[in-house]
């Protein structure tokens, strides 16, 4: 069968998954994990001259690279 047509084997590996992911509180790991990741992107790229800006959530992050950074202007919706 597929993945989404719900398959005894398929549920019950995916079942697993979220007990594993309850049980090491995966949440929270991935949220402290990204915050250190952004913070180290912050503080490697941020004064960099070709560095618009360095931005994301969680693990999906995100590198401008500008020609000149003055003149840059923030794309995040106001």
């Amino acid at each position: 069968g597929f993945t989404y047509s719900g398959h005894p084997v398929i549920a019950a590996v995916a079942a697993e998954a979220i007990r594993i992911y309850s049980e090491i509180d995966f949440v929270t790991q991935a949220r402290r994990l990204g915050d250190h990741l952004h913070g180290a992107l912050a503080d490697a790229l941020g004064d960099h001259p070709l560095v618009g800006e360095a931005r994301g959530r969680g693990f999906i992050a995100g590198v401008q690279i500008v020609e000149d950074r003055a003149p840059v202007a923030s794309s995040r919706p106001s």
